[in-house]
């Protein structure tokens, strides 16, 4: 795969885990934590993958 192409996955994976954080605050804000615990959840998961493809691009450099 292309260095370019692993860089922007790496970039969509931490935009979508901010935008998540977002719309959780969000919703606990306005609403509340048992409504928007699956927006932190999904955050996290975003973040994992981020961290994964970061790790898989570094070992093929």
């Amino acid at each position: 795969m292309k260095p370019k192409q692993s860089k922007a996955r790496e970039i969509l994976w931490l935009v979508v885990s901010a935008m998540s954080l977002s719309s959780a605050v969000h919703k606990t804000i306005y609403v509340s934590l048992k409504d928007s615990w699956y927006f932190y959840l999904f955050t996290i998961i975003a973040f994992a993958m981020y961290l994964i493809r970061r790790n898989l691009r570094k070992k093929e450099e």
